[in-house]
């Protein structure tokens, strides 16, 4: 039996997420210009919500807006706060910084543009599937990130890998929380359908691919490189 009503679960992932949020943007004072940056692009990136209900999952949210137009306010706090925390995860962990390539100041938008042509496309054809669509749309983006920037291979395979193990802690205390939300919000059938420890591995499939290209996506679009700290 749930702790609390159903329709606090969204924005109880969404307040765990803040705390590890502000903690790193207190600590961590060269890590928050890009914090920012990520949480403000990831803002919009909420409306994915509407393409994952009903037939990815179905989630009671603050004022029943989720049931009635497929996103709620928690789809935006959510999708910023996870954004600026993916950005940052490895550099915060690793003890590295980011700095300026000397020479290149020119924004670039590509990979961000191809990950957003690719998951379009695909819910174009396979609209019951956007959750995988949304999969293939993270790889693509770190693939194009990695081939025009080797460079970052590394901080994008740590970050997800991080970010995979952060994200299942965030699901796993939101879950003891509130008792049987996964049989009550996801459609089982329409998935994998593979649990681990009560997470359905979508999830963590999701944390894996969009969190490597997010991880990158300052790095390459504001001409970054990280290193590590003095």
């Amino acid at each position: 039996m749930s702790l609390l009503p159903y329709e606090y679960t969204y924005l109880s992932a969404c307040l765990i997420l803040f705390v590890f949020w502000f903690l790193i943007f207190v600590s961590r004072k060269d890590l928050r210009r890009e914090m920012l940056w990520a949480s403000l692009l990831g803002l919009p990136f909420g409306l994915i919500d509407y393409f994952l209900v009903p037939e990815y999952w179905h989630p009671e949210s603050l004022f029943g807006l989720m049931k009635q137009y497929g996103v709620g306010i928690e789809s935006f706090l959510f999708f910023s706060l996870m954004a600026g925390v993916v950005s940052v995860i490895y550099e915060f962990l690793a003890d590295r910084k980011t700095k300026r390539i000397k020479g290149r100041r020119e924004l670039h938008l590509l990979p961000l543009l191809l990950g957003a042509i690719c998951f379009f496309g695909l819910t174009l054809f396979f609209p019951a599937k956007a959750i995988y669509n949304f999969m293939a749309a993270g790889l693509v983006g770190v693939l194009a990130v990695i081939w025009l920037r080797r460079d970052l291979l590394k901080q994008a395979v740590a970050s997800a890998l991080i970010f995979v193990l952060f994200y299942f802690v965030v699901l796993f205390l939101t879950f003891q929380i509130f008792a049987g939300v996964v049989t009550n919000f996801y459609n089982l059938e329409n998935m994998w359908g593979i649990l681990i420890l009560g997470i359905p591995l979508e999830e963590l499939a999701v944390a894996f691919f969009a969190g490597a290209f997010w991880s990158v996506l300052y790095e390459y679009v504001r001409s970054y490189r990280e290193e590590r700290l003095r």
